[in-house]
């Protein structure tokens, strides 16, 4: 059952976005429920909705709440609050439904079509928006050769069925019940892939109409994204725990790539310190061979309903910030930084990036040992350890 939020429909203005006959149709199905609760959409006249007694019923459910309405209210609000028209016409009339043909129909409507004539194709769509708007995501290496190249991986339904069977198995020790489901969108040489689950159930006191106290147990929803591409043989995850991080990766690796162990594990790499210390994060002194090192290119990710992708490019950005330097960098998700290094005894210059949680990548292999020393010494590659649990107790504890 999709997270209910009982505002999606709180207001008439809501519901105003579909037109009354759809609506009457579309909410009909339920209409034992919203009898019980004293609204009788059957007699109700299409020029005259209850609108304000349907938003009251919604804006207030009870434990004998419909958990398919639930899931039709949610995708249809979320798909209409996010897609354009056009690419929800284009998907319905790929799949064979038909649209009515009005030049006065909205999104909503739109929506609500699609839904009661093939709700997963909602899901679906609703699915591909969280997907593509994600930000944030920690990067691991795969382990095919530098020089090989990988193909992007094909979810059969075999492979779908056998992945979600096994991270059932560790949602369910994890409290956070079973039947999860995983979307697949390829696009060129990237696929994203939407996991869909629960978490832990939530208690909490609610309010009555009849004004006294209740308690409501639900399990919400969460939605995790992955990020494969096949040029560089690199995956991101965006997850909300370090326990479910190494579950996917375990996982698709192992179905996928035919080993558990076929993506490294390891948070290797932090940018932290570039907003710790600033210029005095390029002391180079005390590593034997490093002549030079100049901080020239970093990514951000700046979240939000659109999130934004900012890339700041310079010969030393940490000269020209000068002693703004902090103001300048403050905000936003680092999602890379680029350094390049002289060596003693050479003349060209050699770049490296880093890109957490544990790809480094350099122009030259010979070059690994004295930059690693360098990135040891100045905290860019952190040593793990046991307090970057899967944090599970903490979220029991809450719920």
């Amino acid at each position: 059952m999709a997270a209910f939020n009982p505002r999606i429909f709180s207001n008439p203005d809501r519901l105003k976005q579909i037109a009354p006959a759809r609506l009457k149709t579309f909410l009909e199905r339920w209409k034992v429920y919203f009898n019980g609760r004293g609204v009788d959409l059957s007699n109700a006249p299409i020029d005259d909705m209850p609108l304000d007694d349907i938003a009251h019923v919604l804006m207030n459910p009870d434990a004998s709440v419909p958990d398919e309405m639930v899931d039709a209210l949610y995708y249809v609000h979320e798909t209409a609050s996010h897609e354009g028209m056009d690419e929800l016409l284009e998907r319905a009339e790929a799949v064979g439904i038909t649209i009515d043909k009005d030049d006065k129909v909205s999104v909503a409507d739109v929506c609500v079509q699609i839904w009661m004539a093939e709700p997963t194709l909602l899901e679906r769509q609703h699915a591909e928006t969280v997907a593509f708007q994600r930000s944030n995501f920690m990067y691991f290496s795969g382990s095919a050769s530098k020089k090989a190249e990988v193909s992007l991986p094909t979810l059969t339904e075999t492979a779908r069925k056998m992945m979600q069977d096994l991270m059932d198995d560790w949602f369910e020790t994890k409290r956070r019940g079973r039947k999860c489901a995983i979307f697949e969108f390829p696009r060129g040489d990237k696929v994203w892939l939407l996991v869909r689950h629960g978490m832990p159930h939530r208690r909490e006191g609610k309010h009555q109409e009849d004004g006294e106290t209740g308690i409501a147990f639900y399990r919400p929803q969460l939605h995790d994204v992955l990020i494969y591409d096949s040029k560089t043989d690199e995956i991101g995850v965006n997850a909300g725990t370090k326990g479910e991080r190494d579950l996917y990766l375990k996982t698709f690796g192992d179905v996928l790539f035919g080993s558990e162990t076929y993506f490294d594990l390891s948070e290797r790499y932090s940018l932290d310190p570039l907003r710790e210390h600033g210029p005095d994060a390029m002391a180079h002194e005390d590593i034997e061979g490093i002549a030079d090192v100049r901080f020239v290119e970093f990514g951000r990710r700046w979240a939000g309903k659109v999130p934004e992708t900012e890339i700041r490019k310079s010969d030393d950005l940490f000269e020209v910030y000068g002693d703004q330097w902090q103001k300048r960098l403050r905000g936003g998700f680092l999602t890379h930084a680029k350094f390049k290094f002289a060596f003693e005894g050479s003349k060209r210059e050699r770049a490296v990036t880093i890109r957490p949680a544990n790809i480094a990548r350099y122009e030259r292999d010979a070059d690994e040992e004295v930059i690693e020393a360098w990135l040891k010494a100045r905290g860019f590659w952190t040593i793990s350890g046991e307090a970057d649990g899967d944090a599970d107790f903490e979220v029991l504890e809450r719920a």
